[in-house]
């Protein structure tokens, strides 16, 4: 009896309803918010949505402020100056710390990812870096 009311329960637990609708973005890097950071005076937190092609380039560059990033679908190989590539998939998430030299490629079904950043007010977001 209590298998049968299990199996009944789980049977209601099975989705009929319509798939959940995510929003895509257009291609590239989407800001989809800004706003100053009140526990440290000077920084802005600055959120992004990565779409990006299979294969594309993401090019040398650094921040004056951290970097997270979370995968949530697709992948990337994420190079760092001096430490060994990372290849991040859905689920993964990295951070890299202010200054580091870093660039990367979309992986072959291409990247879906949140990325935050923390800017340093009277900075730039990114510095194109020319090592």
């Amino acid at each position: 009896m209590r298998a049968l009311l299990a199996l009944s329960v789980l049977a209601g637990c099975a989705s009929t309803a319509e798939p959940l609708l995510l929003h895509t973005p257009p291609p590239g890097v989407s800001q989809v918010l800004e706003g100053p950071i009140e526990a440290a005076p000077g920084h802005m937190l600055i959120l992004g949505d990565l779409n990006l092609a299979p294969g594309a380039a993401i090019p040398r560059h650094w921040h004056h402020g951290e970097e997270f990033i979370y995968v949530l679908g697709g992948s990337s190989v994420l190079s760092r100056a001096g430490e060994p590539d990372v290849t991040l998939v859905a689920g993964q998430a990295l951070r890299i710390a202010p200054g580091t030299i870093h660039w990367g490629q979309a992986g072959p079904r291409g990247l879906r990812a949140v990325a935050s950043w923390v800017q340093v007010d009277g900075k730039p977001l990114r510095e194109a870096a020319t090592e």
